[in-house]
């Protein structure tokens, strides 16, 4: 649905192409497909001292801590023309389309659940351009509310279980933690530990690892966010180096090529449902704790 009907999304804000018309026209279709979910409500949001910053924004208030966000999200925009290193591209299938698809998949099972805190489910604006959408949506946060967590999803077609056909792969899926005290760092990569090896119960092979490390890089909109002092879950599966650097930012990144590299639609899917999977009990996890476990936001001062 993504590449075909909604594909050169290219953010508002660039001076080389439509100004962003394909963008809104996604957003608003977004908009009313996250109504049907259960969201108590949707935007597509309008700041008036930023007016590019379209994302999309999901809310499902929380039960017992209304005031505190778990947030889930991927960038919505793709690489606009003459981008480097690869000159732009239509669909951005991998970069980040597949973000924008495991974010609605996470929002349609989020959404239709009641939930201690808050849930935000989010599709960003303007990453390309310096992850401008998500540095609004942290910058205009209401009055009296944080960010407990926040899930990044940022290219990550291609991973576990998927076997690369001949001349592709490996296909690994990095998970960076960061935005926590030391203390909660060690919570958080438990966390997906026991998500990768107890829950998912993930068999390890050479064409596939799944590791996890604390660390912090501004590469996608997870900085927007632990810049801010909020814990952060980065999730991000390149596909391989050598077929990576061939599509990022290019004609390339389409639906066919991820397609064939990871050896079919069924393969592509299960790689999909191995980031939902994953995901889904980070939420439960995080939504599980109270006051005694937060990010750096929470620590007072003396």
């Amino acid at each position: 649905m993504l590449t075909t009907s909604h594909n050169n999304r290219w953010c508002a804000s660039a001076s080389v192409h439509d100004g962003g018309a394909n963008f809104l026209a996604a957003a608003e279709a977004m908009k009313a497909e996250w109504e049907t979910y259960g969201f108590d409500h949707v935007e597509v949001t309008d700041y008036s001292d930023d007016p590019d910053q379209r994302n999309v924004v999901g809310y499902k208030y929380g039960r017992l801590y209304p005031d505190q966000y778990i947030v889930i999200g991927g960038h919505f925009d793709v690489a606009y023309a003459f981008t480097p290193p690869g000159g732009g591209t239509s669909e951005g299938a991998n970069d980040d389309t597949s973000g924008s698809t495991v974010s609605m998949e996470m929002a349609q099972a989020l959404a239709s659940r009641e939930w201690d805190h808050t849930v935000v489910a989010a599709l960003w604006a303007c990453e390309e351009e310096g992850l401008l959408g998500s540095s609004a949506f942290v910058a205009h946060l209401p009055e009296g509310k944080a960010v407990k967590a926040y899930m990044n999803f940022d290219m990550v077609s291609l991973n576990y279980p998927i076997t690369p056909p001949p001349g592709y792969g490996p296909y690994d899926l990095s998970i960076a933690v960061a935005g926590a005290y030391e203390e909660n760092l060690t919570v958080m990569n438990e966390w997906v530990r026991l998500s990768v090896d107890d829950e998912l119960a993930m068999n390890y092979a050479s064409s596939n690892d799944i590791h996890w490390e604390s660390a912090e890089s501004c590469a996608s909109d997870h900085c927007s966010f632990f810049s801010n002092d909020y814990a952060t879950f980065n999730f991000f599966s390149a596909g391989g180096d050598a077929s990576f650097w061939q599509e990022w930012h290019s004609g390339t990144d389409n639906l066919d090529f991820m397609v064939t590299k990871a050896g079919g639609e069924d393969e592509l899917g299960n790689g999909f449902n191995t980031l939902v999977w994953i995901s889904f009990n980070l939420f439960v996890h995080i939504d599980n704790t109270g006051d005694e476990w937060q990010g750096r936001w929470y620590q007072t001062t003396e």
